[in-house]
């Protein structure tokens, strides 16, 4: 077989790469295709000239390339704009998000008609009694015309609009007092909310005596906690001050004999406001139960309102017995005149065991007539509004001469505000209380145990039975 040489002069090579040039510009992508009188040393020549050529054209064309330009927006002046917009809107979205349901309310009924008030999960509603005419048995007797008026507006707080057409009131009244806020009071309001929502479902209708600074922070949890349960809950507040200026005469009677000191912590009119409420609440409201913020609750409220229906005619207040020894410590003078008295006592029965040892004191199990009365715990208080209102024993019983003769007639001098008072009302004037087991309020200080009663203390704070409610009295940590 012959053997072929391809001789490639200078003039054969530039015709070629004139060529390839213009040929790079047909060929293919997909399909591409070679002069076809060029051997094989040239065609391989030809390849990395071609190479070369695309390398460089390919950089010119991306150099050359213009960049993207937006077709609505032409100037610079328009984007910025657009961006800024943009900003904007996404800034107001999440302070929207973040905001409550009443900020929410207040920013859009500026802009919006009043047909929004009808359709936004916060309702805001009139009290029931006119605005021209003062409600009775507010600021004591209603032809002193020098006693302020409490006129609150009610608020309906609903997790979803889509429950707004049911009714505004409720037979649930629950009184709180939420003031002077710290951080240890809004714990114990967050607990307090979050249990009573937890074991029920009924709607409620929650009375809040608070001051401006603390309203907001009442506010937060109640939404927080509505939110979470999925509840539709009422609310009224209640200017402290103003509640204050209502029963500023009963305050002025009792805050001498059941305060430490003029200015001490339980002298504030703040604890006494239990036994005015009925000047405060509104005439239509007959039945409401008064808790404590560290009260806890580990069953339906309704059941605790079903105890009404257990008064006799002529019982007014709903109250617990207190379990520590804390009324045998105040009454030492006048249980030694009288030692026989079971006024200080604790409610079950002691007997005194000897042993060979030492001697104590333990719970009688057996005999349940001998029940000592061991004074009452205000941290529940359950009051026919109604009845309290009507009712000329209690009247007279507020006057300045019965309070002086209660308590000289037994050596009283409390410090604890509302809670002595009613116990002393409940030992002279047993027919006006109701008993209420001490399951419904299972206080859990201690402190007298580690103060002198230790020996008989477990017999003033036993309760038996199934706890509906516990008391964090003392600043005590709940059981989980």
């Amino acid at each position: 077989m012959g053997t072929y040489v391809c001789v490639c002069t200078d003039e054969l090579i530039t015709t070629d790469l004139k060529m390839a040039k213009y040929a790079f510009y047909n060929i293919s992508r997909k399909y591409k295709t070679y002069p076809a009188n060029i051997n094989m040393e040239c065609k391989s020549q030809l390849l990395d000239e071609h190479e070369n050529v695309t390398l460089i054209v390919n950089r010119r064309s991306a150099a050359r390339q213009s960049p993207k330009r937006w077709t609505t927006f032409r100037c610079r002046w328009q984007k910025k704009l657009a961006i800024s917009l943009a900003l904007i809107f996404i800034g107001l979205l999440i302070i929207f998000a973040y905001t409550d349901l009443l900020f929410r309310n207040k920013i859009f009924s500026v802009f919006l008609s009043s047909r929004f008030n009808q359709i936004t999960n916060v309702a805001k509603l009139q009290t029931s009694y006119p605005q021209n005419e003062q409600p009775q048995g507010l600021g004591g007797d209603a032809s002193n015309s020098n006693n302020p008026i409490v006129k609150p507006m009610q608020y309906l707080l609903n997790y979803s609009s889509m429950h707004l057409n049911k009714t505004s009131s409720s037979d649930y009244n629950i009184f709180v007092i939420y003031t002077r806020e710290n951080y240890r009071l809004q714990m114990k309001f967050d607990l307090f909310a979050h249990s009573l929502f937890k074991h029920t479902n009924a709607q409620l209708h929650l009375h809040i005596i608070t001051d401006k600074e603390s309203e907001m922070s009442v506010l937060d949890i109640l939404q927080r906690k509505i939110r979470k349960f999925r509840r539709i809950v009422i609310y009224t507040m209640y200017d402290v001050q103003i509640c204050s200026n209502i029963i500023q005469d009963i305050t002025a009677k009792l805050s001498p004999y059941f305060s430490s000191m003029p200015n001490s912590y339980y002298s504030d009119s703040l604890f006494f406001l239990s036994l005015g409420l009925h000047r405060i609440a509104d005439k239509s409201i007959s039945r409401a139960i008064l808790f404590d913020c560290d009260i806890v609750f580990r069953s339906d409220v309704r059941l605790l309102f079903a105890e009404f229906d257990r008064f006799l005619p002529h019982q007014l207040f709903g109250l617990a017995p207190e379990l520590t020894p804390v009324y045998r410590h105040i009454l030492y003078r006048y249980r030694v005149r009288f030692p026989k008295s079971n006024f200080g006592n604790p409610y079950h029965p002691m007997q005194l065991v000897k042993n060979n040892k030492n001697s104590k004191l333990i719970t009688n199990h057996n005999n349940h007539e001998r029940h000592g009365y061991p004074g009452l715990n205000s941290g529940v208080v359950l009051m026919l509004l109604n009845r309290i209102r009507d009712s000329k024993t209690y009247l007279e019983v507020l006057t300045q001469y019965e309070v002086h003769r209660l308590v000289s007639k037994y050596s009283f001098k409390g410090h604890l505000g509302d809670q002595d008072f009613f116990t002393l009302l409940g030992y002279e004037y047993p027919n006006l209380i109701y008993r209420l087991d001490c399951i419904w309020n299972r206080q859990l200080c201690t402190w007298w145990k580690d103060h002198g009663y230790s020996n008989i203390f477990d017999a003033y704070f036993r309760c038996e039975g199934v706890i509906k409610m516990y008391h964090g009295n003392c600043n005590t940590r709940i059981p989980e």
